[in-house]
């Protein structure tokens, strides 16, 4: 299948959803110089050629009370079958957010939100109660926080805002409302007021309060869509860096350094697997061993090593955990 092209239109478009996946069709047309027909129906075509899967909301786990357990698997034992079989159980687990598809030593890497290490175990020994017996290794991390970025790659442009979830933050103060409301929004971002006004039982004004209230708190951190980018020919990779010495000066330098990589989509603290990680989308290896000779170029004296894995398939992509949900 050949790889699908997006004109100007399409890359502005995409551009302006990734800054707010729920701004109105007439404000994207303002902004680009289209019409509102024009905008909704590249829109439609654009999810139905499969380069949008999904409109997400980005919300801070952290600000609920969760940490970030990522968890990697490798597998034995185990053919396509079982692999799409150990893919549904794992998807299906409510405390599971990430489920990821990986080419390197490991198979599988998943996100796993839980309020403390015991809760976290609850949902780790179901895992390897089921299916212990497929893993031949496993690793686990703790996410301390996670950086997503524009893909100014895919739009031509140099936009290097940042939308951040963990960290050290205060507990949010929420009811059912506010649970009902989000969990209606991780579904599709774009979900339009009246519908998440009826689902949620409050009114239109109610939702827009409560939206904009836990915006503003830094409960919901953004709206953006999902973007297929394989299908646009591009590969998606995750690198992790080991620094020779724990510098956190070194380590700052080094995100600002890859904040402004316009291939640059994501960077995770994380401890555990490396000092820092990053996730880039390039056309092919040789696209991306060129950015890491810019690296190396830079920081080389510093990186004791780094490691480079090739993500197939994001199969779950979730920031609310399920079992926070009341729908």
């Amino acid at each position: 299948m050949a790889d699908i092209s997006l004109d100007a239109r399409d890359r502005a478009i995409l551009y302006y959803l990734d800054k707010d996946a729920r701004q109105s069709i007439s404000s994207i047309a303002k902004k680009i110089k289209l019409s509102k027909e024009v905008v909704n129906y590249r829109i439609k075509n654009l999810v139905k050629q499969g380069v949008i899967q999904d409109f997400s909301t980005i919300i801070n786990g952290s600000k609920l009370g969760y940490v970030m357990y990522r968890v990697f698997f490798r597998f034995q034992n185990v053919d396509v079958e079982k692999e799409d079989e150990i893919l549904k159980y794992l998807k299906s687990l409510p405390a599971v957010g990430w489920v990821v598809q990986l080419e390197e030593v490991y198979n599988i890497s998943i996100l796993i939100w839980a309020k403390d290490v015991f809760e976290f175990k609850e949902t780790y020994d179901s895992m390897t109660k089921s299916y212990g017996e497929y893993f031949q290794k496993v690793l686990v991390t703790i996410v301390t926080q996670f950086c997503h970025f524009i893909n100014n790659y895919l739009y031509n442009t140099n936009d290097f805002s940042m939308r951040a979830i963990g960290g050290k933050c205060e507990l949010a103060q929420l009811d059912e409302v506010d649970l009902r409301i989000m969990g209606i929004l991780t579904k599709d971002a774009r979900t339009p007021l009246l519908n998440i006004s009826k689902a949620a039982n409050v009114s239109p004004n109610t939702v827009k309060h409560r939206m904009k209230k836990m915006i503003k708190e830094g409960i919901i951190v953004g709206f953006r869509p999902h973007i297929n980018a394989s299908i646009l020919g591009y590969q998606h990779y995750r690198v992790f860096i080991q620094l020779i010495k724990q510098d956190q000066a070194l380590k700052a330098r080094i995100f600002e350094y890859l904040k402004i990589n316009k291939n640059v989509i994501h960077i995770t603290e994380a401890i555990g697997r490396g000092d820092l990680d990053f996730e880039m989308q390039v056309k092919n290896g040789g696209e991306l061993y060129a950015h890491l000779e810019e690296l190396r170029k830079n920081f080389g004296t510093q990186l004791q090593e780094y490691r480079t894995t090739l993500i197939k398939q994001e199969q779950l992509v979730s920031y609310f955990p399920k079992n926070s949900q009341i729908i």
